[in-house]
């Protein structure tokens, strides 16, 4: 039998330079561990801006380089002029980001299928798990980049809808250099009762903001709540900032030390091969490769692979480096479990949370958000 044939769609980002490379090569290295003979061949896309840049590599890979899939980092709504091409050749796509994004609508396409870091779902249970932490009021820091996305709006309208006042926002300067959480901190000192503020940044900002908010006193007496953006990113980068902050919470994709045996093999052979620190854009990559490996194997389609096949009951035996993966028939999606991060004391602690209970927060996003906001942000989270 030959070789499937994939194609993959690759972006490019100004903040995290190899983001497409991280993913690129996680998932040809799964491939390999689980000894699937692939036929690899890619393209360029950028920032995912340009629709008709992005059909025209896509028609080049499956129109004269014959590719039985195709694999996208990318985001809608740029991504829907695709799908024409799609369904004249009937071949699949999986459409592959950080989760930052939601689609216009919940109306499914039978050949796309979607898998990402859930960055709006841990937002939206977020807010309700804020509340039941007994956090009544709470202010926004974030900047314009980061509020163009979804996460953003989902925090606040959960944590709003459950009973919680948002008291204040924080919009800062997005150039490092001129970065100052003196306002934030104003606000924070003639605050009378206990707010906590949910930190929405990804690195560089990430470590700008982690770096004053630890060296200055609001730091030591307020609770932070970071995003899933920017604890796993200030996991790798500056974890010191975590530690020597009084109370540091939030939920996240993944972390480099999760236990589990798909994350151990994935970091122990990215880092062998590469001879440099895994990521959560790599792990996302290497958790891609087990997904197509898992459709290529159970295929009983006439294609070579058929991700069709791993919806069936909603459940998979797919074991990724989060744990085991469930599925969303209804929309074609792929979910993976999630963790609750604290720092206290200086010491870290992680709580998984089911794939299960956070199908169930998918469910009641897409029933609360039937037609989700849309903004003008047309690029994939970190691909700017």
């Amino acid at each position: 039998m030959k070789p499937t044939k994939i194609a993959v769609l690759l972006p490019s980002s100004t903040t995290h330079k190899q983001l497409g490379y991280d993913f690129y090569l996680a998932m040809q290295y799964a491939m390999e561990q689980k000894q699937i003979a692939v036929e690899w061949m890619s393209a360029s896309i950028g920032f995912g801006v340009d629709e008709v840049d992005m059909l025209t590599k896509a028609e080049d890979l499956l129109l004269n380089r014959g590719a039985d899939m195709l694999v996208a980092f990318a985001e809608y709504p740029k991504i829907s002029h695709l799908f024409p091409l799609l369904e004249a050749l009937n071949k699949e796509l999986l459409m592959v980001n950080m989760g930052a994004k939601l689609p216009p609508d919940w109306n499914v396409h039978p050949l796309v299928f979607h898998f990402n870091l859930q960055e709006s779902l841990l937002a939206f249970r977020s807010g309700k798990e804020l509340i039941a932490r007994g956090v009544q009021k709470a202010a926004l820091a974030a900047n314009y980049y980061e509020g163009g996305y979804s996460p953003c709006q989902q925090i606040i309208d959960s944590f709003v809808e459950s009973g919680g006042d948002i008291t204040y926002n924080f919009i800062p300067q997005s150039k490092g250099q001129f970065f100052s959480i003196a306002p934030l901190e104003a606000y924070l000192e003639q605050e009378e009762s206990d707010v906590t503020v949910l930190a929405n940044y990804s690195n560089p900002l990430a470590r700008v903001f982690l770096d004053q908010w630890a060296s200055k006193p609001v730091g030591k007496k307020h609770s932070l709540w970071a995003s899933s953006a920017c604890l796993m990113d200030a996991l790798d980068v500056c974890p010191e900032h975590l530690s020597s902050s009084a109370d540091v919470t939030g939920l996240l994709a993944w972390y480099k030390e999760l236990d589990t045996e798909e994350n151990r093999t994935f970091v122990t052979v990215y880092e062998g091969k590469l001879k440099r620190a895994a990521s959560y854009v790599a792990a996302l990559g290497w958790d891609t490769g087990l997904l197509l490996a898992a459709a290529m194997t159970n295929s009983t389609s006439d294609r070579n692979a058929a991700l069709s096949g791993l919806l069936e009951d909603g459940l998979s035996d797919i074991l990724c480096t989060r744990g085991k993966v469930l599925t969303d028939i209804a929309y074609h999606s792929f979910i993976a479990p999630a963790f609750r991060f604290s720092s206290t004391g200086g010491q870290f602690h992680f709580e998984m949370i089911p794939a299960e209970s956070l199908r169930s927060e998918w469910q009641d996003l897409k029933d609360k958000t039937p037609h989700p906001n849309q903004n003008g942000w047309f690029n994939t989270y970190l691909c700017s």
